[in-house]
């Protein structure tokens, strides 16, 4: 796991110190680096073990994530994210459900994709922008059955989408809705062993809001034109 998460950082900051050697547009003489933190809900959606069920309901406000992400903008309509993420998941006693905790630890390797520059509309989103990312997700899961092993590594596939609002020329404000699919999980959410008979995959939804900030040279937030 450490290994993977070092390689993935060595990955990042190369393909962004090559992005600042090339200068063939005037894009691409400055930095465009963006940092991310952001926290929110997430959600197992399956597998579950028959009798547990998980306390964090969809529409209720509950925060059981944290989020820490930079992104390098390789040109105006592409670029490169790197986040590090954990969340919580426990029983929901009022549906009677059995005690368990259960803690994840995740890395993200994702393209990104500044949606307004692509479709050409940045004129008429103003000061809005919707980001389209996706790419792999690898996750620690940290069961406390102290019958199991207390970790389950796991990879699998993630995308989602983030409404961004501009509140100055430096920060803006995002939300984010990103769905995950796991290909071999040993554990369900609620930490027990999942059925092997059974497809050992799951699905997972996170929902966030927070902020991000341009570390780019120039005037404004480098998702934005300096016009707009």
């Amino acid at each position: 796991m450490k290994k993977v998460i070092i390689l993935a950082i060595l990955v990042v900051a190369t393909i962004s110190a090559k992005s600042q050697e090339i200068k063939k547009t005037p894009f691409l003489d400055t930095d465009k680096l963006i940092v991310e933190f952001s926290t929110g809900q997430a959600k197992g959606i399956r597998p579950y073990t028959e009798g547990y069920y998980d306390a964090h309901k969809f529409g209720t406000i509950i925060t059981n994530s944290i989020n820490l992400g930079a992104r390098y903008m390789i040109s105006p309509k592409f670029g490169v994210k790197l986040d590090f993420g954990y969340f919580k998941l426990n029983n929901n006693q009022e549906n009677n459900s059995k005690p368990f905790e259960l803690d994840a630890f995740t890395v993200g390797m994702q393209g990104v994709i500044n949606s307004a520059r692509l479709f050409d509309i940045e004129k008429p989103m103003g000061k809005f922008n919707i980001l389209l990312h996706g790419g792999i997700q690898i996750s620690k899961l940290k069961s406390y059955n102290p019958d199991l092993p207390k970790k389950d590594n796991n990879l699998g596939l993630m995308f989602g989408f983030s409404p961004e609002f501009r509140l100055n020329k430096k920060i803006s404000l995002i939300s984010d809705l990103t769905l995950v699919q796991n290909f071999k999980q040993f554990y369900t959410w609620d930490g027990n062993l999942a059925d092997r008979s059974l497809n050992q995959s799951s699905f997972s939804v996170y929902t966030s809001l927070g902020i991000t900030y341009s570390l780019a040279k120039n005037k404004i937030h480098c998702d934005w034109d300096e016009k707009k």
